[in-house]
């Protein structure tokens, strides 16, 4: 069952909102979202959090938001919610999750506040100063699922781990940045979140648990194919209880939430469950799963015009759905070392990276890279004959009208205004397949992460699509390699077929 809700007489919050900057854009939403948030936590029948125990910050320093966060936590004998709503900054070196000050800049992370010393303070208040029992940290900001997992550039370099005893949730994943849809009132995470608070959710319990509202914001900002949240939750923090559910108390109905959630647990990248508690999935769609046997490319049916429809993949193909191929005993001149020694279907970069038919640890779901055309097409005649649907590289013009989707002008500043493009402007490094939400016709990554080998009118190979480190400007442009056994770390391909 849902748990209580956190007493208003012995909790705290302090929002934090930093919308205007004198180096970075500003962010006119930010103020709508503290508002309006301070209104609901006040709100006899939300919450019922008088002004004092709320405190609101806007354009503040570092030291006005570490000295009312540790306030906070000394002061609340229940629960403590920090929530934060800005830029977020990544430092270059550390990978570590900064948050933006109204005179911070992109570059040097000491002009923004680190969220580790944010951390820091509510776990451990100064001079001995009682914590709160239960945390809430909400972050509304780009990359701000750093705060749950880190950016891991290297075997020494720690996550920032969660706040212990606590929830943590976040609006993007380590490598996504935050969304403020031009001419909404919130930005795209908070705006959800302030949606499900004042409407409640029928079929909900009363009040609504953290994990509840993690569920709700996942699968609403799913259905807009906007960037999708994370949450950690620690002990028993998922069964905190901040907000009523108006809708679940107007029904009487509840739903038992000790029963398996709809998120399944997430694992850390040794494979094994995060220490101390639940942690949910990344914000992101898997890999795919479908055809004939699991690990084949999925295809997608694409009606291009009334009388043309094809099949294409959802998702460029992976290192592992490559590795497969090469695992074929029948494809041992695709090996690495012995289609570079042969020299006439690649070249020296071919598979760089790959130790025979083994990929790079970790990159089972990224799309498999550096491959020639010769080594794409022979990958699909090999995994056509298996799936038992012949199989071939897209053509330019079909690759061009399923990144349309349909829709007219200027389209692609609509998937890069969404979040589902990874080019130089917002991740910038080779990401798994599925960790940007799909296009209107439900096709992933025909825009960034990797460049698509296609076809021309005359058979011969083109790139489209951009790459995760292609200028936005330059997404669109339809580039010839040099030759056709070129293999390059930001080239890829995906499936297509005739219906």
């Amino acid at each position: 069952m849902a748990g209580a809700l956190s007493d208003p007489t012995r909790s705290r919050a302090v929002l934090i909102g930093t919308h205007a900057y004198t180096e970075l854009d500003d962010i006119p939403a930010v103020a709508n979202n503290v508002g309006r948030l301070r209104e609901l936590c006040g709100d006899p029948a939300v919450w019922g959090l008088d002004g004092e125990r709320c405190t609101v910050l806007r354009q503040a320093s570092r030291e006005a938001i570490l000295k009312a966060v540790e306030d906070a936590t000394a002061g609340a004998s229940d629960t403590v919610v920090v929530y934060y709503a800005g830029h977020g900054l990544v430092d270059p070196h550390s990978g570590e999750l900064h948050l933006a000050l109204p005179w911070s800049r992109s570059g040097p992370s000491y002009t923004a506040l680190r969220y580790e010393e944010l951390r820091s303070v509510l776990l451990h208040p100064s001079g001995g100063r009682p914590t709160a029992r239960r945390k809430v940290v909400i972050l509304d900001c780009c990359w701000s699922g750093l705060a749950l997992d880190g950016l891991m550039r290297g075997p020494d370099v720690a996550p920032a781990v969660a706040v212990e005893g606590a929830c943590v949730l976040t609006a993007t994943a380590a490598t996504r940045q935050a969304l403020a849809p031009p001419g909404e009132t919130y930005t795209a995470f908070t705006g959800e979140l302030i949606r499900l608070v004042e409407a409640g959710v029928p079929g909900r319990s009363d009040p609504l648990s953290m994990s509840a509202l993690f569920e709700e914001l996942t699968a609403a900002l799913t259905a807009k194919s906007r960037p999708l949240p994370q949450q950690s939750t620690r002990q028993t923090a998922g069964e905190i209880c901040l907000f009523r559910n108006r809708a679940g108390a107007a029904a009487a109905q509840r739903v038992d939430e000790d029963a398996a959630p709809r998120v399944a647990a997430r694992t850390t990248a040794e494979g094994a469950a995060a220490s101390g508690g639940r942690v949910a999935p990344p914000a992101r769609v898997r890999r795919p799963d479908g055809g004939p046997e699991a690990g084949w490319p999925q295809l997608v049916p694409v009606a291009l015009t009334e009388t043309l429809t094809v099949r294409l993949g959802r998702y460029p193909v992976t290192h592992a759905q490559f590795r497969a191929f090469l695992r074929d005993p029948e494809n041992g001149r695709w090996l690495p070392a012995a289609a570079r020694a042969a020299g006439t279907d690649v070249d020296d970069n071919y598979l760089e990276g790959w130790s025979g038919p083994d990929c790079p640890a970790g990159r089972e779901d990224h799309p498999v890279v550096a491959v020639s055309f010769s080594a794409a097409r022979a990958y699909l005649a090999w995994a056509g004959r298996r799936m038992g649907v012949p199989l071939r590289l897209p053509t330019a013009a079909e690759w061009a009208l399923a990144a349309r989707a349909g829709r007219t002008g200027e389209w692609w500043r609509e998937d890069l205004a969404a979040g589902r493009v990874n080019f130089r402007g917002s991740h910038g490094a080779l990401t798994p397949v599925g960790e940007f939400p799909p296009n209107p016709y439900n096709i992933g990554d025909l825009l960034g992460n990797v460049w698509d080998i296609c076809v021309d009118d005359r058979g011969a190979p083109v790139l489209r699509g951009g790459a995760f480190d292609t200028p936005a400007a330059r997404l669109r442009e339809q580039l010839s390699p040099r030759s056709p056994v070129e293999c390059r770390g930001n080239v890829g391909f995906r499936c297509a077929g005739d219906m």
